[in-house]
């Protein structure tokens, strides 16, 4: 009962938002839970003036009353938090004008004055929950609402006051305490904001940092021979297989070009080429690529004349891009084929083997593209059992960007070529993303001819979604503390104004 209790209030306060951000959904309580004391206050304040003779305070105080209830349904309707604050703004500032100007609003009593402290209310309330523009607007409003009051009294217009003289100091007190506490109340407010967008700043750099030790680590131990290059064609990362390979240690190679043992001609590597000029390395080597995707990775087939006096390697290359999409630097993964030889392997002359003890998700493609086995790591991997996916399609497992080169692998190993460093995205029984890193052989029948094609995988999906979600929150986070900084910095502002024009005032 109790949790059904707390589920129902918390969306009376979120007004039935659930995939609002949750700076979004904070305002929208704050609106809501101001709107809920309003309806409370408003009929109390209007009891108030009841008891003391002033009816028309009264009943504005009860139809403002029922106009917050109205705000609280028009947001929950609408689910527009702009447009919703601003009517809110509207009800308080007409409850503030009527009762002001009816209860004295500028008097030779100096005290009567000190009403007006609610104005400042009125601005941080809308800076707060209709961002900036609006409440630069409404202090506008109330800027003008306060040079026609002061236009009236100098012509001796005769302001109404409906409020005993001898209870109308303890009364224009009372308004300026409680208005006092509501702008101290919406200054720990800001303040508790940007110390939560602090506190969340540093758990996300945290997660970051964490990530980046992990990827580094990972880098580091990659099997094959990895480095990054920046955009100015220099060593930035170095990893283990290159210094196995190479015998040049990180130290010595980082932030110089690339060792000449992976260039592929006198212009340097691949990841060289695909800084300067990805064009080219299409149009000159055209016929040894294997695979290409429309994020700007290469997969070539290339003989590095100066690898152990020649050497035909896989040579996989991306670009590195910032947010913005520019090219910020490119990874080059080299894998050893043949020394000196442009031929494929051969494919064995014995049975494919049995994929069914493997602890990776393996599948067979027969030779019309379909599957024609399937393991069990795969059932768990990708959710479907055996008895669903076999003679079907292996292309409808493919995210549709990346079945152009699965289908040229396929295509390709079945003529005896092998790959590996892949990497592929599917789709799993309940519609979300697997990346896989990916091994294709060719799988051969007794008489030695290629029958089939066996796809090894390594699934690498929750490292991808780490670095994607982790990304995403520091831009996230970033974009919310400027928006805080920038309410506090105002908020400062607006209560030194108010200040000073109090102490000018008195």
């Amino acid at each position: 009962m109790g949790l059904k209790t707390n589920a129902l209030f918390n969306n009376f306060l979120t007004s039935g938002l659930k995939l609002a951000d949750a700076e979004t959904l904070r305002k929208v309580r704050v609106l809501n839970i101001f709107e809920l004391v309003f309806v409370i206050v408003a009929p109390l304040l209007g009891l108030f003036y009841f008891q003391i003779g002033a009816l028309l305070l009264f009943y504005i105080c009860v139809i403002a009353g029922l106009a917050g209830i109205g705000v609280m349904l028009f947001l929950r309707l609408t689910k527009k938090l702009t447009l919703s604050s601003n009517f809110a703004m509207f009800v308080l500032w007409a409850v503030f004008i009527l009762i002001r100007w009816n209860s004295g609003g500028m008097s030779p009593e100096g005290l009567i004055l000190l009403s007006w402290v609610w104005n400042g209310v009125l601005v941080l309330l809308a800076i707060f929950l209709a961002g900036y523009m609006w409440g630069t607007i409404w202090a506008c409003l109330v800027f003008m609402e306060s040079g026609l009051s002061v236009i009236f009294f100098r012509t001796g217009h005769h302001f109404t006051n409906l409020i005993p003289p001898e209870i109308s100091p303890v009364y224009s007190l009372g308004f300026y305490l409680t208005g006092l506490l509501a702008i101290l109340l919406f200054a720990f407010l800001f303040e508790k904001e940007r110390a939560d967008a602090n506190a969340r700043e540093q758990e996300k750099s945290r997660m970051i940092a964490e990530s980046r030790r992990y990827m580094e680590n990972i880098f580091e131990r990659l099997p094959v021979p990895t480095f990054v290059l920046d955009n100015s064609h220099r060593v930035v990362q170095w990893n283990r297989a290159c210094h196995e390979l190479t015998g040049i240690l990180p130290q010595d190679i980082i932030g110089k070009p690339v060792w000449e043992g992976f260039s592929i001609d006198e212009e340097g590597s691949v990841a060289d080429k695909l800084l300067d000029n990805p064009d080219v390395l299409y149009e000159k080597y055209s016929e040894s690529i294997i695979s290409m995707t429309d994020s700007g990775s290469f997969s070539v087939e290339a003989l590095l004349p100066k690898l152990k006096g020649g050497t035909r390697a896989s040579i996989k290359a991306s670009p590195i891009l910032d947010e913005d999409g520019n090219v910020k630097g490119a990874i080059q993964i080299i894998q050893d084929f043949q020394e000196d030889d442009a031929k494929p392997k051969t494919v064995p002359q014995h049975e494919s083997p049995s994929i069914d003890d493997s602890g990776y998700p393996v599948f067979r493609v027969d030779s019309k593209g379909r599957i024609a086995a399937w393991n069990k790591t795969c059932e768990r991997s990708f959710g479907y059992p055996e008895s669903q996916v076999l003679g079907k399609s292996a292309l409808s497992l493919v995210s549709k960007a990346y079945r152009p080169n699965f289908r040229d692998t396929i295509l390709r190993v079945l003529k005896g070529e092998s790959f590996k460093g892949l990497e592929w995205k599917y789709g799993n029984s309940k519609g979300k993303p697997l990346y896989m890193i990916v091994r294709v052989q060719p799988g051969a029948a007794p008489s030695g001819e290629v029958e089939e094609c066996i796809v090894i995988n390594t699934d690498i999906t929750a490292l991808k979604l780490r670095l994607k979600n982790a990304g995403r929150r520091a831009i996230e986070s970033e974009e919310s503390l400027k928006k805080l900084t920038e309410s506090y910095n105002l908020l400062t502002k607006n209560i030194a104004s108010i200040i000073r024009k109090k102490k000018k005032e008195d």
